[in-house]
């Protein structure tokens, strides 16, 4: 089988339940057969966090992506994003994700096991694996189209990637 993507799933204790759904969900739907699952299981949320950060930092594959599960999904994204290339976004909801994607071009999903439903995480992360790609049109939680994007809002994003480049290079030489 050749994957187009991987993702890569971890989790802490307060978060394996939630991580062992999503990940179910992403392996027995369509999307989820196409593409190559790689679990690291449970750990402290900085040692699991450090795991999928490490394993997108190093991938040659732009398209990989990965899911975080802890509590409240926020300690698992403060540490994924200390990653070269690794843009992990805490969401809530589907709007949250859906703009993740949308303008940030997030690879990571950071889910709370504590804050978000069984249900809800396993439309998030449909939302954010295989639907929403960066710069594409996000919808709200009614379908439509979401009023403020327009095409300076494309060209912004177009250039947003070689600036925040640039942030981080500066960010380094501190």
């Amino acid at each position: 089988m050749t994957s187009e993507k991987t993702i890569y799933f971890a989790c802490d204790g307060f978060g394996e339940t939630l991580k062992n759904v999503v990940k179910s969900h992403v392996e027995s739907s369509d999307e989820g057969k196409k593409v190559k699952i790689v679990d690291f299981g449970s750990d402290t949320y900085y040692d699991a966090a450090a795991e999928v950060g490490k394993a997108l930092a190093k991938s040659a594959n732009k398209n990989d992506m990965g899911v975080l599960v802890c509590g409240t999904g926020m300690g698992v994204g403060i540490i994924a994003n200390k990653f070269p290339g690794v843009r992990a976004a805490t969401c809530e909801n589907l709007l949250a994700v859906r703009c993740s994607r949308a303008v940030n071009d997030s690879n990571v999903l950071c889910l709370g096991q504590l804050v978000t439903s069984a249900q809800d995480a396993k439309e998030m992360a449909d939302e954010f694996l295989f639907k929403q790609d960066f710069i594409s049109h996000p919808t709200g939680d009614d379908g439509k189209p979401l009023p403020w994007w327009n095409k300076e809002v494309e060209e912004f994003l177009k250039t947003s990637k070689a600036g925040i480049k640039n942030v981080e290079m500066e960010a380094k030489n501190l």
